[in-house]
């Protein structure tokens, strides 16, 4: 057995237990990068059950089954310009020498129980057509965002994930003036039956009329009977207050995430 593959077997076997205290994101993504042909250093003792994980990007896995930094953090933090790091070792260290520290809040819906909802007749939910709208996608998302673009090559290799569900992109459409107000983007693993919220967007001239609630609860009905949970995150000083959004569809959880730059 490989280092990575003992690596990543011992990451899913923690990881389904309370995902949100483990990683800062769904874990395919943790493990895509582990297996990126650009390479990563990764590192776990399942004596003293201790994992990280370190690319050229960044140090951005972190975990020890007592909560505590230990001697390699002092290495990791040497050789990255980028962190991401659990609120619970976030406290134990100092944050003079970073430039930029932001907090992100991860949360976890237990995706059998769904609340039902309702929406204005005006709107209604349709399945995005990628193959055709993939270009609308991208500059829906642009036009969500004051300075995020992604490109339609971007969106489309989203697509290209294994954790990619045709069904898990919707619009919320208003047909009065036939054009999408609101979208939604999830994904599912199913090698973890894990269901992530990735991208929901509404348009700023539709904010506060519930559609945001709609898109969330619609994907989590779609993920019901199949995921064993979902997950989410985002940042916490949002001025939309995503956090709140979820929280009110169901998501629990107090587990923050720091971003961290040099």
């Amino acid at each position: 057995m490989t280092m990575k593959k003992a690596f990543k077997d011992f990451l899913y076997s923690i990881y389904q237990n309370n995902p949100c205290k483990i990683l800062p994101n769904a874990i395919w993504k943790t493990v895509e990068r582990i297996e990126s042909a650009h390479g990563s250093q990764v590192f776990f003792d399942d004596v003293t059950n201790h994992i990280d994980g370190l690319d050229q990007n960044g140090f951005h896995l972190y975990w020890n089954e007592e909560r505590k930094i230990e001697k390699r953090f002092s290495q990791l933090t040497k050789q990255s310009d980028v962190m991401i790091i659990h609120d619970d070792y976030f406290q134990q260290i100092t944050i003079e020498k970073f430039t930029c520290v932001k907090p992100f809040f991860r949360i976890c819906h237990e995706s059998h129980c769904v609340q039902p909802y309702k929406t204005d007749e005006r709107y209604q939910i349709y399945k995005v057509k990628i193959e055709k709208e993939s270009e609308i996608v991208s500059r829906f998302i642009a036009d969500c965002y004051e300075t995020l673009r992604p490109s339609e090559a971007t969106v489309l290799s989203w697509t290209k994930h294994k954790v990619y569900d045709e069904n898990l992109w919707i619009w919320m459409i208003d047909k009065q003036l036939n054009r999408p107000a609101a979208l939604g983007i999830g994904e599912y693993d199913p090698i973890v039956q894990e269901g992530s919220l990735e991208w929901i967007q509404v348009l700023p001239e539709y904010r506060g009329k519930g559609l945001g609630k709609a898109i969330v609860l619609e994907l989590l009905r779609r993920l019901n009977g199949k995921a064993l949970f979902t997950t989410v995150s985002g940042e916490m000083n949002n001025r939309t207050k995503p956090e709140k959004l979820y929280r009110n569809c169901g998501f629990s959880g107090d587990d923050v995430w720091w971003l961290l730059q040099k």
